[in-house]
């Protein structure tokens, strides 16, 4: 069975409240000075990277948003910008702390979303795919730079921006390929957006808590794949026309190590009224891959 999701989640940015979730002990002679960023319709880089800013995550463009940064210099005690009626940012000056705040360093977010009428159907799990902000406009880009770099022989460090594309062509592969397992595996259903689909079981968290891998690894030149792992990679890779062991050594001349992520996570703290549903999630996984879940528009 596949199942359009057309839950419009984004008209309009308080639509999508994200609020980091984060501790940072003050420190009268901290070296570093803390404070919370309020943006609306502006990504975390285009603040961060004129203040030079330090955060732990980037946040949503289309969404009213609270997070965390830290900056080498005392920049004031409240910062207000206004680019457009609908475009704003606000830092306040929180304190001073020891260490900077580094990517990755956050417990999660806390997530407050309309539910515009929409039917769900709750549960408190979910498969963590990457969703489509990850890979939507970047998963081509990714790929062909990979390509390009195969064919000059280009062996270098990558920039910010290229290690970006590369990395969201990894997701992609991340995600078909442990789709390819989930659905060897269990019974289930597509749900699509776009042109993208997402397989999800019909199950239980208890059962997909003894019968599945609580990690899937994102290829790298450093992570040991076992033979599960190897076979739905490689058949993931022949349909998209690269060879395995040719990308395991194009990753290890861009230094690209690898991870391992949770191949299913718990949604916490849910509370739903008439209009909206909030919860919390740790950090990395992507709350309209939980609506994706539980909606039952159908």
């Amino acid at each position: 069975m596949e199942i359009l999701f057309n839950w419009n989640i984004k008209e309009k940015p308080e639509d999508f409240i994200v609020k980091e979730v984060a501790e940072y002990p003050f420190s009268k002679n901290g070296k570093y000075f803390l404070y919370l960023l309020i943006k609306r319709n502006m990504n975390t880089k285009e603040i961060t990277a004129p203040y030079r800013l330090w955060y732990a995550g980037l946040k949503d463009k289309n969404a009213l948003t609270f997070q965390y940064v830290s900056s080498d210099k005392y920049l004031g005690e409240l910062i207000k910008e206004r680019r457009d009626k609908e475009t704003f940012f606000i830092m306040y000056f929180l304190g001073r702390i020891k260490k900077r705040v580094k990517i990755g360093h956050l417990k999660g977010n806390k997530f407050s979303i309309k539910l515009k009428g929409n039917s769900i159907e709750l549960k408190d799990w979910f498969i963590n795919y990457y969703d489509l902000q990850r890979i939507e406009r970047n998963l081509n880009k990714g790929k062909k730079l990979l390509l390009t770099l195969s064919e000059n022989k280009s062996w270098k460090k990558l920039k910010w921006l290229e290690n970006f594309y590369i990395e969201a062509y990894l997701s992609y592969i991340w995600n078909k390929s442990l789709e390819l397992y989930l659905m060897e595996n269990f019974e289930g259903y597509f749900i699509k957006e776009k042109k993208f689909k997402f397989f999800i079981p019909y199950t239980d968290y208890s059962y997909l808590f003894q019968n599945i891998q609580k990690f899937w690894p994102i290829l790298g030149y450093k992570v040991k794949l076992n033979d599960t792992e190897k076979l739905f990679y490689r058949k993931v890779l022949t349909e998209e026309g690269l060879d395995f062991d040719s990308l395991i050594e194009k990753l290890k001349s861009l230094k690209l190590k690898g991870d391992y992520r949770k191949t299913f996570l718990k949604a916490e703290d849910i509370k739903v009224n008439k209009e909206r549903i909030e919860f919390f999630l740790s950090k990395g996984a992507y709350a309209t891959m939980y609506l994706k879940h539980i909606y039952s528009n159908f």
